[in-house]
């Protein structure tokens, strides 16, 4: 085997290794179990800019489960079912 082979297959690793992570940093909780507040009324969506599944009100709660690249947290109002909501409308999480 040349050099020149090994050093482009150990970049070509090292690029894959550098976009696997990078494709994973959606997926993973941003803040995972985070109590959160809603800044405004705020629409909990079955899906980012699906269908609206209820409201919590402004200084309400959200529990945080993740947020996603996109901008969208998943998470729930108190007892309520799981959903989406912009991830710009949460603040004081903790």
């Amino acid at each position: 085997m040349n050099v020149a082979m090994t050093v482009k297959r150990r970049a070509a690793l090292a690029v894959a290794a550098v976009a696997a992570a990078t494709a994973m940093i959606g997926a993973t909780p941003a803040h995972a179990d985070s109590l959160c507040n809603v800044n405004q009324n705020t629409w909990v969506r079955n899906a980012p800019n699906g269908a609206v599944l209820y409201t919590i009100p402004a200084g309400g709660g959200f529990r945080l489960l993740w947020t996603e690249a996109s901008g969208w947290s998943y998470g729930h109002g108190n007892s309520r079912p799981n959903g989406y909501i912009p991830a710009g409308h949460l603040y004081g999480c903790h």
